[in-house]
């Protein structure tokens, strides 16, 4: 259940783009709590899940911090 919402909302470029452009924080929020599914145990996701989650938020907030895009 979360691999899907995760590949659908989270990992797909389409969508990535569109949430990046239009509501950076949104996808900053469901990006977090995917993660944090994971670090409950809510989400017994391959490790590679946690870590392009962690990517990915990490470089929200180097994008966020040096104003530019990654």
């Amino acid at each position: 259940q979360y691999q899907k919402v995760s590949e659908a909302l989270v990992f797909d470029q389409q969508n990535q783009h569109f949430l990046r452009e239009n509501n950076p924080n949104a996808l900053n929020e469901m990006a977090e709590r995917l993660l944090e599914a994971t670090q409950r145990g809510l989400w017994q996701a391959p490790q590679e899940y946690a870590e392009k989650l962690q990517d990915l938020l990490l470089a929200m907030d180097a994008e966020q911090e040096g104003g530019g895009r990654v």
